[in-house]
């Protein structure tokens, strides 16, 4: 599984939009969108940290090593 399909499942668990997500990360709806969807890679790492605590996960979990 891969961080897009990761982050999109727990978004839709959540029940929040994309702008939710974006504003509480501090990055566009669309850049979450371009994540999820598998259109950006390598995101900064400080965004998958900022992801992680929003969804309450870790980093690991998020980018497959758990």
């Amino acid at each position: 599984m891969t961080l897009g399909v990761r982050i999109a499942g727990l978004r839709r668990n959540k029940g929040v939009s994309l702008q939710k997500v974006a504003d509480a990360v501090g990055v566009s709806k669309a850049h979450i969108w371009e994540l999820e969807k598998e259109r950006t890679t390598n995101p900064a790492m400080d965004l998958v940290r900022k992801l992680a605590v929003y969804y309450d996960t870790s980093v690991s979990f998020l980018v497959g090593e758990d």
